[in-house]
C-alpha cells in the first residue's frame, strides 16, 4: 500500500513539474515572445497615431486662424485709407534708415573692421551695439578693442 502512495505522490509531482516547465518553455518560446512584442508594437502605433492626430489637429486650427488673418489683411488691404496709412509708413521707415545712415557716415570712408570699431567706440557706443552695426560677433568686437588699445 505504501508502495501506492509513494507510487501516486510521485506521479502527482512529475505532472506538477511538467506544467510548471511547460509554462515556463512556453513563455520563453519564440512565438509567445512575438506575441508579447507584437502587442507593445501595436500599443505604440495607437500612442504615436494619437500623438500625431493632436498634433494635426492643432496644426488645422493655426492654419483656420492664418487663413482668417489673411483674408483680413487682403480685405483691409483693398481699402484706400489703410493703402495710404501703410505708404506714408512705408516712407517714414525709409527716412528712419537714411538717418541710421547718417549717423554712422564716418563708417563708409573707414576701410576696415579695425577702424570702423574704433569709430565706433569713440562715438560711444556699446560693444553690442558695435556688433550689430558691424554684422560681428561680441567676441570679435572684444578682440578688435584689445587690439586698438595695445596700438
Amino acid at each position: 500500500m505504501n508502495f501506492v502512495y509513494i507510487t501516486l505522490i510521485n506521479l502527482i509531482l512529475i505532472f506538477i513539474f511538467y506544467v510548471i516547465l511547460n509554462n515556463k518553455i512556453n513563455k520563453n518560446s519564440t512565438s509567445s515572445l512575438l506575441e508579447r512584442y507584437a502587442r507593445e508594437v501595436e500599443n505604440l502605433i495607437i500612442e504615436m497615431n494619437r500623438a500625431v492626430e493632436g498634433s494635426l489637429n492643432l496644426s488645422e486650427e493655426k492654419i483656420g486662424e492664418l487663413k482668417k488673418l489673411i483674408k483680413r489683411a487682403e480685405k483691409l488691404l483693398k481699402n484706400t485709407e489703410v493703402r495710404k496709412f501703410l505708404s506714408e509708413s512705408k516712407n517714414k521707415g525709409q527716412i528712419a534708415a537714411g538717418e541710421k545712415k547718417e549717423k554712422v557716415s564716418g563708417l563708409a570712408e573707414s576701410k576696415n573692421l579695425m577702424e570702423k570699431t574704433n569709430h565706433l567706440l569713440s562715438m560711444g557706443h556699446s560693444k553690442e551695439e558695435i556688433a550689430k552695426i558691424l554684422h560681428i560677433n561680441l567676441a570679435e568686437v572684444d578682440f578688435l578693442e584689445s587690439l586698438i588699445s595695445k596700438g
